[in-house]
């Protein structure tokens, strides 16, 4: 396992001996497709780091429909900054399944914070990495207020385009908050622009900048 934190991107900055320390209170979980980390208001005392994967983060609304938010992937941070401030039990502001294969840090949150306290080096990175999970958030609510339907799926297959491909139509409409029929029609529509084609089922993107003018 010290290998493994040693070669991660949240810890590989760190010295042998502080990544050590922080690997007695560590463990490294796997989990399959669908398995759950989390359920909403959940109270845990642990802090979550990808180490391999993604993870769906959803609400349930009182139709009992789930409510796509957002999606995480490797070398992701799963932390409330706020709670540094605060005592160490989370409660889950979601619910998080994954949607693959993953391998987790599971770290104990209280020690962690104990050793923040004593390693600056530790507090600017996970300040660092909490910061960016923030403006990806920021980018996801800009995305579903700003964006229509056409320039979702170009920003999506731009910046993210090994997960559509690696995705069913079904769960990329998902995430998108759209129906599967409408993300069929605005490929048809790129394909036939001739900003992307279509190889086995994949899709490969032919003009960068038309596709990234459409989400711009």
């Amino acid at each position: 396992m010290l290998q493994k934190l040693q070669n991660s991107h949240l810890l590989k900055t760190l010295s042998q001996g502080v990544v050590q320390e922080i690997s007695k209170f560590c463990k490294i979980k796997k989990f399959a497709k669908g398995d759950v980390l989390f359920y909403e208001n959940d109270e845990v005392e642990t802090i979550y780091y990808i180490l391999g994967g993604s993870l769906k983060f959803y609400k349930v609304d009182r139709f009992d429909n789930e409510i796509f938010l957002y999606k995480l992937s490797k070398d992701s941070l799963i932390f409330d900054l706020s709670k540094l401030c605060d005592e160490f039990i989370l409660q889950c502001f979601a619910n998080a399944e994954f949607t693959q294969e993953s391998e987790i840090l599971s770290i104990d949150a209280k020690k962690f914070k104990d050793m923040m306290k004593k390693n600056q080096n530790l507090m600017q990175i996970v300040m660092r990495e909490s910061f960016l999970m923030i403006q990806q958030m920021q980018c996801i609510i800009s995305r579903d207020i700003v964006f229509d339907g056409t320039a979702k799926v170009a920003h999506m297959i731009d910046n993210d385009i090994d997960d559509f491909n690696a995705l069913k139509k079904h769960e990329i409409a998902y995430m998108l908050h759209m129906q599967p029929e409408t993300l069929s029609r605005i490929l048809k529509k790129l394909t036939r622009n001739n900003i992307i084609k279509m190889e086995n089922s994949q899709v490969v993107v032919l003009e960068r900048e038309n596709l990234r003018e459409i989400y711009t």
